[in-house]
């Protein structure tokens, strides 16, 4: 499907608006349709969108701030009508083969009245098999800061106190949902709540190569991803960490446990330790949920910082070791530790530390893990935001089945 997202600007262009199309331009590509951008001012480097610039979109635009200072006095506004038809034809040669067409935000907002009475215009009039879509960030026609209660009972400015026809409608949140039910007469079911979403990925910085690990894994949507940066040395007690992982899957919780290093290809103590805990992981039933990074690429230090921000929780199950760096590399991320009670690694750092004996049984420790991450509402505000707020499940849940099927 060819689906256009209109609006006054675009990246390059700073704003809430254009920040959200940018991210559902790119959205809607990953999914497998083309986007075309209509706007005032746009530029693109992402393979699947086009661009359209429109100057006269503008709100700074000559035309439009003598359109707009035209229709704010009474009388004949010739500037505004000629602005209006020739947006018009102009935004229908761009939109004539689009098949869903979605307006942000210009149809509720007045800076530029000439265009959005173009769109509805466009709407109203059927343009082949498009469908239009206004979806409402903000409401000029309520914010005491624009001052427009005297002007919304006369033309062009009523179109923003009612709803534009031919549109389906869609608003950012509850609250604006019913801000522009009650001013237009919508009832809520016309107007559903399609929340702005997040692309978590960019905001963690991830490298390639651990976006791609990430996908591959779902390792972001999991409920507890553990991390043990180690090598593969029988001192670190993998072992322990593979029946911890076991206790958290027979308990409910897709966790996932990954451990940097590999087993050494030329070291024959390592690659039967490997071979071992391989075997553990399947006896166990979580050989998909146990990984050794290093086996799928070489782990560079920006790799390490993005394995830092993917992960929850810092697992160090080791037998002996001769301080324990990972503790402090796991302070500066602010990942809680799980750190078995051994000199010195108990006594390095104070806070953020949650210690086990090494004669424990996994499924207490598997409880502590359970426990402390419960009560830690920075890692509770994480997965609330991956599980309701990311693009892609925003777009299955809500997106494609109100305005794609």
């Amino acid at each position: 499907m060819k689906i256009a997202l209109v609006h006054y600007a675009y990246p390059p262009v700073i704003g809430g608006v254009e920040f959200v199309m940018e991210q559902q331009a790119a959205l809607f590509v990953r999914r497998g349709h083309s986007v075309r951008i209509v706007a005032g001012r746009a530029e693109n480097a992402v393979d699947g969108i086009s661009v359209d610039e429109i100057s006269e979109l503008l709100p700074a635009h000559p035309r439009n701030a003598q359109s707009q200072a035209e229709i704010t006095a009474p009388g004949p506004a010739p500037a505004y009508e000629q602005l209006k038809a020739d947006l018009k034809v102009r935004l229908g040669e761009v939109l004539a083969d689009c098949q869903l067409v979605i307006v942000h935000n210009m149809m509720s907002m007045h800076f530029n009245l000439a265009a959005s009475a173009a769109l509805a215009e466009l709407a109203q009039e059927g343009m082949g098999s498009a469908r239009f879509v206004n979806w409402v960030h903000d409401i000029a026609a309520i914010d005491e800061n624009y001052g427009l209660d005297g002007m919304l009972g006369r033309e062009p400015w009523k179109l923003l106190a009612g709803f534009p026809r031919c549109f389906k409608h869609a608003a950012i949140s509850a609250k604006r949902q019913q801000q522009y039910c009650e001013l237009t007469g919508l009832d809520a079911g016309q107007c559903p709540v399609v929340p702005n979403g997040v692309r978590y990925i960019r905001l963690l910085k991830l490298t390639d190569k651990v976006r791609g690990l990430c996908r591959q894994f779902g390792i972001l949507y999991r409920d507890i991803v553990m991390l043990q940066p180690t090598r593969i040395l029988r001192r670190k007690n993998i072992e322990l960490g593979i029946r911890v992982l076991a206790e958290l899957k027979l308990a409910g919780h897709n966790a996932v446990y990954l451990v940097t290093g590999a087993p050494d290809a030329h070291n024959p103590a390592t690659r039967e330790y490997g071979r071992e805990l391989r075997e553990l992981a399947r006896e166990l039933d979580v050989d998909d949920e146990f990984h050794f990074l290093s086996e799928t690429f070489e782990i560079s230090d920006d790799d390490l910082v993005s394995i830092y921000n993917a992960s929850d929780v810092v697992f160090l199950p080791s037998r002996q070791e001769g301080f324990g760096l990972p503790l402090l590399e796991a302070g500066v991320f602010r990942i809680p530790v799980f750190c078995a009670r051994v000199e010195p690694m108990c006594s390095i750092l104070e806070n953020n530390i949650n210690l086990f004996g090494l004669e424990d049984a996994p499924r207490e420790i598997a409880a502590l893990v359970v426990d402390a991450l419960g009560n830690d509402p920075g890692y509770r505000a994480r997965k609330e935001v991956i599980k309701r707020y990311s693009w892609e499940r925003l777009f299955d849940e809500h997106i494609k089945p109100l305005f794609l099927d």
